[in-house]
C-alpha cells in the first residue's frame, strides 16, 4: 500500500562514482519491485567527481545484479538534495561531518547505510494499516531514538569501503559490504506476513522464520565479482 507520495532516499559517498550510485540504483530497482511508485532514490557525493559516469566495475556489478548504471552522472552534494530527502544514508561515518556542515537539521535522519540495515531488521515491517511511506518514516524516527542499540565498538563496521583506484578485489569488498544491507533494506519494504508462533517456540525463532519467509520473495542476489576490466 503506497500513499502515493514517493519516500526519498539519498546515497551518499565521496566521488559519486562508486558507492553512493550503486546503493541508489541497487536500492530503485529492488523497492520498485517490492512496493512500486513508493520510493524515489538519489544520490550525490561530498567530493563529488560531478558530471563523470559511474565506475565501471559499479556498473558491472549493478548489472549482474540487475540493475543498470549506464546513464549514470556524478553529482556535488548541495543542501537542496539534504533537504528534499526523508532519510539520508552515507557509505561511511567520514561523509557525516560534510553533510551535516551543509544541514545540521538532518542529523536525526542520516544513518550509515549498514547501520540502518541493522535497525530495520530490529523495528516491526510495514503492517496492514499503514502504507509502505508512513513506515519507513517511522524507521527513521525509531531508528534515530533506538541507534544506540547498534552502535559498534569499532565504528569502521559501519562502513562501506571506499574501491576507489584501488584493484578489482576492492570493488569485490565493497559489493560484500554493501549489498547485504541494501537487500535487507528491500525486504523491510514488504509488509510482514507474521504467523503464529507453534507452542514453546521463542519470538526469536519466529522472527527468524519470517526473515527466511521474506527472504525467499527477495528481488536481488547477494553475490559478488563483477570481472570488468580497470578502465
Amino acid at each position: 500500500m503506497s500513499d502515493g507520495t514517493p519516500f526519498r532516499i539519498l546515497t551518499v559517498c565521496t566521488g559519486n562514482i562508486c558507492r553512493s550510485p550503486l546503493a541508489e540504483r541497487l536500492l530503485q530497482s529492488g523497492l520498485d519491485e517490492a512496493a512500486p511508485g513508493a520510493f524515489a532514490v538519489t544520490s550525490a557525493g561530498v567530493r563529488a567527481l560531478a558530471g563523470q559516469p559511474a565506475h565501471p566495475r559499479s556498473v558491472a556489478i549493478a548489472a549482474q545484479l540487475g540493475s543498470s548504471l549506464d546513464t549514470f552522472e556524478a553529482r556535488q552534494l548541495a543542501q537542496q538534495h539534504v533537504a528534499e530527502a526523508d532519510l539520508v544514508l552515507i557509505m561511511a561515518e567520514e561523509h557525516r561531518g560534510p553533510l551535516l556542515a551543509l544541514s545540521p537539521s538532518a542529523l536525526k535522519r542520516t544513518f550509515t547505510l549498514r547501520e540502518f540495515a541493522r535497525l530495520v531488521e530490529i523495528l516491526p515491517g510495514p503492517s496492514t494499516r499503514e502504507t509502505v511511506q508512513d513506515a519507513w518514516r517511522r524507521y527513521v524516527a525509531d531508528g534515530d531514538r533506538i541507534r544506540h542499540q547498534v552502535r559498534l565498538d569499532e565504528p569502521g563496521l559501519n562502513d562501506v569501503a571506499d574501491p576507489f583506484g584501488l584493484d578489482a578485489s576492492a570493488y569485490d569488498r565493497m559489493a560484500e559490504e554493501l549489498v547485504p544491507p541494501v537487500s535487507t533494506l528491500i525486504r523491510a519494504a514488504l509488509p510482514r506476513r507474521r504467523r503464529r508462533a507453534f507452542p514453546g517456540e521463542s519470538r526469536a525463532a519466529l522472527r527468524e522464520a519470517e526473515r527466511r519467509q521474506l527472504a525467499e520473495r527477495l528481488p536481488l542476489n547477494a553475490g559478488t565479482g563483477s570481472g570488468a576490466e580497470e578502465p
